[in-house]
Parts: C-alpha cells; sequence; structure tokens
C-alpha cells in the first residue's frame, strides 16, 4: 500500500465499508506490509486486509526473472481467490487483470470490476490483451473515474458498457485541516516573502517535472523569491535525473524535495500555487484537495476538466511552452470558471454509489441465476 492515488481511494473504501451491513469487504495486497501512512492506518483500525507479502520467484538472473516472475504472481493471485471465495472482485489496478484473469474466471467469481485508475493509453502488448478480453468477453465492468476516460479508455480497449464512479475525497476532513498561509509556512520553515510553487505526486516521469523546472527556471528571472517545493515520493533514478536539471540552471538553492508526508494539507496551504505538469492523469486528486484548501491551481491539458471544481484553476494547452508555464504560475489574477461541484466528489457519497453499483450487478446475476434453474 504505496502512497499513491489508487491506494488513497482503496483506503477510502475500506474506512466506509468497515462495518457496513451489506458489503463484507476485503482487500487482497501483493506486498508486505510498509511503513506507508495507509499500512499504519490499516493496522491501527484493524480493516479487513490481507498481505500476500511479495512471493517471488527463486531465478536470479535479471533478464529471466520478470518472465519466471508471472507464473508465480498468477500462482499465488489464485489462491488468494480461491481461499476467499468472493461474490465480487474488484480490481484497482488495471494491469493485475493479465495475472489475476485467468484465476477469476476458472474459479467462476460472479461479479467483477476493474477501476481505470491510469490514462487507459499507457498499456501495451500482453497487458493490453489481458484487459481488452477482460471487457469483451469475461464480464469485467469497467469502473471509469471520468466522462473524460470513458471516450479514451472505448478508443483503446474498444466499446464497453461501464459505470462512472469518480473519485472521492473527504471534504470534510481536508477542511478542518486547513489552516492560516502564515502558521503552515512556520510549519513547514518557509518564509512570508517567498512565491512558493508546489509539485504533489510521486516523481516518476508521467508526472513532467522536467517541465516544471524549466518553468520555474524562467519564473525565478521575473520572481527570484520564487521556492518550487516537491512533496512525494520518488523513483531515485527520476529524481536523480531532476537533481542534474536542477543543477544545470543553478538553482538548487530555490528548490526543495520534502518527500512523502502523511498530511499534505498544510503545504497545500502554505502554497502560493500547485503545478501539475502531468502528461496524462486519469482524476488529480490533488488538484481536487487543492482546490478545497484554496489554492490556485495551473494544470495541464492532461487533467481531466471534470475535478475543476472552482474558478482559481487554469488549465493549460498540450504545446504551452516552458515560458508560458511559469507566466501562468505567475498570474495570481487569471479567474476560470468551474466544471464540477465539489459536493460530486464527497467520499462518502462516492463509497454509497459504488456500494450501489456492487448490489445492482450481484441482484443482474442473482436474477439471470434464477431465470437459467
Amino acid at each position: 500500500m504505496g502512497a499513491g492515488g489508487a491506494q488513497q481511494i482503496v483506503l477510502n473504501y475500506l474506512r466506509d465499508f468497515q462495518n457496513d451491513p451489506d458489503i463484507d469487504l476485503k482487500l487482497c495486497v501483493y506486498t508486505g506490509k510498509t511503513k506507508s501512512k495507509y499500512d499504519q492506518e490499516i493496522e491501527e483500525n484493524h480493516y479487513n486486509v490481507q498481505y500476500l507479502n511479495f512471493p517471488k520467484t527463486c531465478v536470479k538472473i535479471p533478464y529471466l526473472k520478470r518472465y519466471f516472475q508471472i507464473p508465480v504472481s498468477k500462482k499465488n493471485w489464485r489462491k488468494a481467490i480461491e481461499d476467499n471465495r468472493p461474490d465480487i472482485v474488484h480490481v484497482h489496478i488495471s494491469a493485475l487483470l493479465s495475472i489475476t484473469l485467468d484465476a477469476v474466471v476458472d474459479l467462476n467469481v460472479p461479479v467483477r470490476f476493474d477501476t481505470l485508475h491510469s490514462d487507459p493509453r499507457r498499456y501495451r502488448g500482453r497487458e493490453l490483451r489481458y484487459i481488452k478480453r477482460a471487457f469483451s468477453k469475461e464480464g469485467f465492468v469497467p469502473l471509469c473515474v471520468t466522462k473524460e476516460q470513458v471516450s479514451l479508455a472505448q478508443g483503446h480497449y474498444g466499446n464497453f458498457d461501464y459505470e462512472l464512479i469518480p473519485n472521492g475525497v473527504d471534504v470534510e476532513a481536508l477542511r478542518r485541516e486547513i489552516v492560516s498561509k502564515e502558521s503552515a509556512r512556520r510549519k513547514h520553515g518557509l518564509s512570508s516573502e517567498d512565491f512558493v510553487v508546489l509539485a504533489v505526486g510521486r516523481i516518476n516521469p508521467i508526472k513532467n517535472f522536467s517541465l516544471l523546472i524549466d518553468a520555474f527556471a524562467l519564473l525565478l528571472k521575473k520572481n527570484p523569491r520564487g521556492l518550487l517545493v516537491f512533496a512525494g515520493s520518488c523513483v531515485p533514478r527520476e529524481k536523480a535525473k531532476l537533481v542534474r536539471k536542477i543543477e544545470s540552471y543553478g538553482i538548487a538553492d530555490r528548490v526543495q524535495f520534502l518527500g512523502s508526508l502523511s498530511n499534505v494539507v498544510p503545504l497545500y496551504c502554505a502554497a502560493d500555487v500547485l503545478a501539475v505538469t502531468s502528461i496524462s492523469e486519469s482524476f488529480s486528486l490533488v488538484t481536487l484537495e487543492a482546490q478545497i484548501c484554496g489554492t490556485r491551481c495551473v494544470i495541464s491539458n492532461g487533467v481531466p476538466s471534470e475535478v475543476i471544481v472552482s474558478n482559481a484553476v487554469r488549465k493549460m494547452d498540450a504545446q504551452d511552452s516552458a515560458e508560458t508555464w511559469a507566466e501562468a504560475l505567475l498570474d495570481t489574477a487569471y479567474k476560470g470558471e468551474k466544471v464540477s461541484d465539489i459536493e460530486e466528489f464527497d467520499v462518502h457519497a462516492v463509497s454509497r454509489k459504488l456500494k450501489n453499483v456492487y448490489l445492482k450487478k450481484w441482484n443482474e446475476y442473482m436474477e439471470r441465476a434464477n431465470a437459467n434453474q
């Protein structure tokens, strides 16, 4: 349970379904326990979670290892499904279908879902073949998180029936965490004179933080008090690339890497602007959270417009240059138009919607089963 967006959504469901009279939700995680905030909460609240502890192949040769890992993973997922004998399987990482689909079909799990937490176009080859098969032949119901994602998915996977279940955030809990900009900056040791640009998310290529650094270097020419703050875990080699670029610009003293934080709300409150430069996002929880905290946002064309719930969001075009990004980050006067209402994304309303979909599909299955008797 690393600190990612999909994991946050799953944790929300664990909270809301923990004592539900109709849904007995159990989470299976392929890895073991970590020190992440999510695993800590799972342990503290005794959520119904089974860790498979990452069974690995005995093969040590790096090139061959990944090929032998596939049957090991398939075997262990099959055992988990067989041991639990669920009425419903809900996959939260589409790539997992390539190692769970055969077991779900062979063990005849009645109702099947997959939430599209990523841009569908990222999948190719073997993973894509399994996903297409799951949706077209094996009765998996895709759960799309935005309307924009539906058209992308159908263009990549083919036409399918789907349900629309947006990602949810605990709006009231976030609002309770809001503090003044002054106290938020004191908490993180930030100067009141700095113009703070915030980037939240795991450091990997899809986030396109290289563009943000290019833009920030130009921003500093107009506002030398600019400060770029990264919050999130990282792929070490990707962080190293960013650090080299930062050093090449000579701006290392104006950039901070804070790592993964258990509570990002004070950073949202401390920032002058949140920058989301991602090449693509299935949803962008951070954009939604920042708006709830009243933080101005500049987002890429890869972020779905449906997450815009305030007029303090500027969406950039795909071809916009680093200079255009720099100008947008500095433009405190920009006002846009909201696309959605925040209430649509309240976590408890989303959980109720998911529960209704679960029960609807289960009842449809039972009606078919009774009609065939």
